[in-house]
């Protein structure tokens, strides 16, 4: 899903107008009192790095506590992390930073076929009038609570198009003195097109379709609104000279909606008496009012949007969890470390027995990241232990999920896979490894080797034959089967673990722990990484698979 623009707004305590805005572009933005956080809120309640702005799934931008020491509150609850809708305040230390969305367009889906707008060269001569002649408005107090009954009808009415109705039919209606209404919408100084009406007091009125090109211009231009007219009776206002065959007239545009390319205009026509600066406040009021009502039904929008998100995430996250497999093994030793990158991951492990009595490792990483890549990543536990049943070996077994793979991964797609089939009683393995880091199998002492590797591409590339290759794990030995999320870790001033860093890391972990069972193993591997990543928040999925024979294991 295509990520939406959003803002970030920041006070300081005690201020009402933000300091300044900032845009959320990229994935990902770091918050904090280090000077290089490209959000830098420069106070000592303030952790260096305080926490995070990512971009996850659906576009959605979500904010994660970095362990600070003053804490992240959203809307005054603690969190570790949360999901952030429009209106949303983050405080951090001394600052309260809001995510601002601009909204989207009023009407969602394209609008029914209206007749095409005429910018008519009769009304070329209208031009705006200059803010200099315009008189301090006089609101009525009447007026005024007409177009805040109109604020509270918006407010009920959830379709679009319904409230562009209801807002045209006012400003025609008995509260209000419009000649006519309609909603178009601007794409550059001179596209239109009608989003509702033209709607009339009185049957066809005076502008009959035609619009001042001048005027359309102006509010492009301006952004704000916009009172033209043609009457020649009324003081300090700019004459403008129509020809006598157009009755006279006060025009009143102002936006509804604006972003870089579009503009969402309501073009009133009133009669000329009403050219006034104070009319052309009471529109823009209407209009607010309407404006209001959008915001506040986009806002909700938003919510509902936000909960679907988060309990879709949930559910996805839950059925991967639940993929983890928890079964243990009477002669060998396995425990697994599985984090997904914050939401859903696109790696797989698995340990099962086979039906010839061996138990199966394997670890794989699925191409990308995301939700594509966590839905083949699940279904990888489907076809292993589908084809698996179905015997024939490991060369088989992989042969097979290869060609279903080549079939119906999308383009430039694919999936690399370590698969170790152990006999725990003698310790003999076969290893088939396509595309993916090798195992490695180390020693009490800290010596390792690893296994095959770089000798099969990988899984949805090409049906090509794959080789094996088999050797034993001894009784003093560990297994590792990892994801290259481990070898591509970044720690707090960008440096990149690698895989030689990675490696000298597990055997001191295995020569300091040699005599331990798998789970703290697993453990230690744990602390090692969050130790060197620090503050920094996951960028892939991290997983991996620590086995050993039980007969090695300590009284």
């Amino acid at each position: 899903m295509a990520q939406e623009a959003h803002n970030i707004e920041i006070y300081r305590a005690g201020r009402s107008q933000p300091d300044r805005t900032v845009p959320l572009t990229g994935t990902q933005l770091i918050v904090g009192r280090n000077e290089t956080a490209q959000v830098f809120l420069d106070h000592d309640t303030v952790s260096r790095p305080h926490a995070q702005l990512t971009c996850g799934p659906f576009g959605r931008w979500w904010i994660h506590d970095l362990g600070s020491t003053n804490g992240t509150y959203v809307n005054g609850t603690r969190v570790k992390e949360r999901m952030l809708n429009p209106g949303d305040e983050v405080r951090i230390g001394d600052y309260t930073l809001r995510l601002s969305l601009p909204r989207q367009p009023a009407l969602s889906t394209t609008p029914p076929a209206q007749p095409t707008p005429v910018v008519s060269d009769t009304y070329d001569d209208m031009s705006p009038v200059p803010a200099s002649s315009r008189e301090a408005p006089r609101i009525d107090a009447t007026l005024l609570s007409t177009a805040m009954a109109l604020g509270r009808r918006l407010m009920t009415i959830e379709d679009p198009r319904g409230r562009l109705e209801e807002l045209c039919n006012f400003l025609i209606g008995r509260d209000f003195p419009a000649v006519a209404a309609i909603a178009l919408r601007m794409r550059g100084r001179d596209e239109l097109k009608v989003l509702h009406g033209p709607v009339h007091r009185n049957g066809p009125a005076a502008v009959g379709g035609h619009y001042s090109r001048r005027v359309l211009q102006a509010v492009w231009q301006d952004r704000d609104a916009v009172l033209a007219t043609n009457a020649t009776s009324l003081k300090h206002v700019k004459k403008i000279t129509l020809p006598g065959s157009i009755r006279p007239m006060a025009v009143v545009a102002c936006p509804i909606w604006a972003d870089d390319e579009r503009l969402d205009v309501l073009y009133v026509e009133l009669p000329a008496t009403h050219g006034t600066d104070e009319w052309r406040t009471l529109v823009t009021l209407v209009a607010d009012a309407y404006k209001q009502a959008d915001l506040m039904w986009d806002m909700r929008r938003h919510v509902r949007s936000s909960a679907f998100v988060e309990r879709e995430l949930e559910m996805a996250r839950q059925i991967q969890d639940s993929l983890v497999p928890t079964r243990r093994f009477d002669l060998l030793d396995v425990a697994i470390g599985y984090e997904p990158c914050r939401w859903v991951g696109g790696d797989y492990v698995d340990a099962t027995t086979l039906p010839d009595g061996r138990i199966l490792l394997a670890v794989a990483d699925v191409c990308g990241k995301g939700l594509q890549a966590a839905l083949v990543a699940s279904s990888l536990h489907t076809m292993v232990n589908a084809t698996m049943e179905a015997g024939g070996g490991m060369v088989d077994m992989m042969g097979r999920i290869n060609r279903y793979l080549m079939s119906y991964l999308p383009n430039h797609s694919f999936v690399t896979i370590a698969c170790v089939a152990l006999d725990p009683a003698t310790g003999v393995l076969e290893c088939v490894n396509a595309g993916h880091p090798p195992p490695f199998i180390v020693k009490r002492d800290g010596s390792m080797r690893p296994l095959q590797s770089e000798r099969n591409l990988a899984l949805g590339i090409a049906d090509m034959p794959l080789e094996v290759e088999r050797t034993a794990l001894a009784g003093d030995e560990v297994l590792l089967l990892y994801t290259d999320g481990l070898t591509e870790l970044i720690d707090e001033s960008k440096n990149l673990m690698g895989e030689e860093r990675f490696a000298s890391a597990v055997r001191s972990i295995v020569a300091d722990n040699g005599h331990q069972s798998a789970e703290r193993l697993k453990n230690a591997i744990l602390r090692m990484i969050e130790d060197y990543r620090g503050w920094q928040l996951a960028n892939d999925d991290t997983t991996f698979l620590v086995a050993r024979r039980r007969i090695a294991r300590a009284a």
